[in-house]
């Protein structure tokens, strides 16, 4: 019994599944280097990012510590004018009030001392030092009170400016990791598509392969059932020729041994020679052998009686009146019992396709044993377009649709 189950074991599967496997990998190598690239390529403009932004916060501190550094300059700068209006006042009014000085003199002259008027002067000369005093104290005070403001201002814009720095920086930084995350996941989506493209390609190409295999096991039960076909048809064959030679030994022997008594007895009645009654004998078995063979030795036919009887492996008996007609007026082919011709419709030649191709058709036929048979035979043609075969059960053509 022909196995025909399919291996699935077999190279051809494997190099279609080695081929796929080859083109995943490609694929997911391909996509996984482009999202490594993207990774890097993301991070470099986060890392730039940060960096511009360390920048900006650095020259902004920068800004605000050289505008707090001058602030306090000019702070520093007035407590040296303060200082320096503390000792001008000190001076002027120890220089007012000494005995000795100008003022002095000037009182002693007008004959002033020790009077009500030089005291009041020096209560004058007094009260406008402790005047300038405070005024300079005051001056001062309210100078280093706008350059602590201004300190604060200064620091308050400073950190206003870092807090903006730090969320432009951020909000690049949200927006740059937004974009990689669309990026990757296009390429996901890409590299999904192309991935089942390829299933299905592989796909495709092993079930060509598993058609293959089924076409080739179509192939080989065709030539099995065609092998077995034409065992069985040599069979019958060579069956059929050792019966119709056992009947033509059985027959020839009879013919022999008849023909041995008669020529026997004919020799002992004419008392002829040897020579002579072994030519008569040859002659007589060639006679004998034409009659019992019938037509050429290649025939699968026998005539007896009268030329309408007829014996083959299919049929037995006198051929129908249809049939001797047309042997009649058209002859038979080389079996000597098919005619050239149907009576009403003319000769008949092999059928051809428009392509020239001669017709043939496949015929089941019964034999006289109950034997079933398969043949190839000629589809014939008559001159009207009619196609016919011929039947050998029934010794007779018959339309062929």
């Amino acid at each position: 019994m022909q196995n025909y189950d399919i291996n699935y074991d077999d190279d051809r599967f494997k190099q279609v599944e080695s081929q796929k496997q080859e083109q995943l990998n490609n694929i997911n190598n391909t996509y996984n280097n482009i999202v490594s690239q993207s990774d890097s390529y993301y991070q470099n403009l986060v890392d730039a990012t940060n960096k511009y932004a360390e920048t900006q916060q650095k020259n902004q501190q920068a800004n605000t510590d050289f505008a707090i550094e001058q602030i306090n300059q000019q702070k520093e700068q007035a407590k040296k004018d303060y200082t320096k209006e503390q000792a001008g006042a000190y001076a002027d009014w120890q220089k007012q009030s000494n005995k000795y000085g100008v003022n002095a003199e000037q009182v002693a002259s007008q004959g002033l001392n020790n009077t009500g008027y030089s005291a009041t002067l020096e209560r004058d000369y007094y009260s406008t030092y402790q005047n300038r005093i405070i005024s300079a104290k005051e001056s001062y005070n309210k100078a280093v009170l706008n350059y602590d403001n201004s300190i604060k201002e200064a620091m308050l814009a400073n950190n206003s400016a870092l807090a903006e720095i730090a969320y432009n920086a951020l909000k690049t930084q949200l927006e740059l990791s937004l974009q990689g995350f669309q990026y990757k996941n296009d390429l996901l989506l890409r590299q999904i598509s192309d991935t089942r493209d390829i299933d299905n390609t592989y796909y495709n190409r092993w079930h060509d392969v598993l058609n293959q295999f089924n076409t080739e096991n179509a192939l080989k039960e065709d030539v099995r059932q065609y092998n077995e076909t034409m065992a069985e048809n040599k069979r019958q064959y060579d069956e059929k020729m050792a019966e119709e030679r056992r009947q033509y030994d059985e027959t020839m022997a009879e013919n022999r041994r008849q023909y041995e008594e008669q020529l026997a007895y004919q020799k002992e009645r004419d008392k002829v020679s040897d020579d002579q009654w072994q030519k008569q004998y040859n002659l007589s078995l060639a006679s004998t052998y034409s009659k019992s063979s019938g037509s050429s030795s290649g025939s699968s036919s026998s005539k007896s009686g009268s030329s309408n009887e007829i014996t083959t492996a299919y049929y037995s008996g006198k051929l129908p009146s249809a049939t001797s007609n047309a042997i009649s007026s058209y002859g038979t082919f080389s079996n000597g019992y098919q005619p050239k011709g149907i009576i009403g419709y003319g000769t008949v030649e092999q059928a051809t396709d428009k392509n020239g191709n001669k017709l043939t058709t496949k015929v089941t036929s019964t034999t006289l044993q109950g034997t079933k048979t398969v043949t190839t035979q000629k589809v014939w043609q008559t001159t009207d377009g009619t196609k016919w075969i011929w039947n050998g059960m029934s010794m007779k053509y018959e339309k062929y649709e």
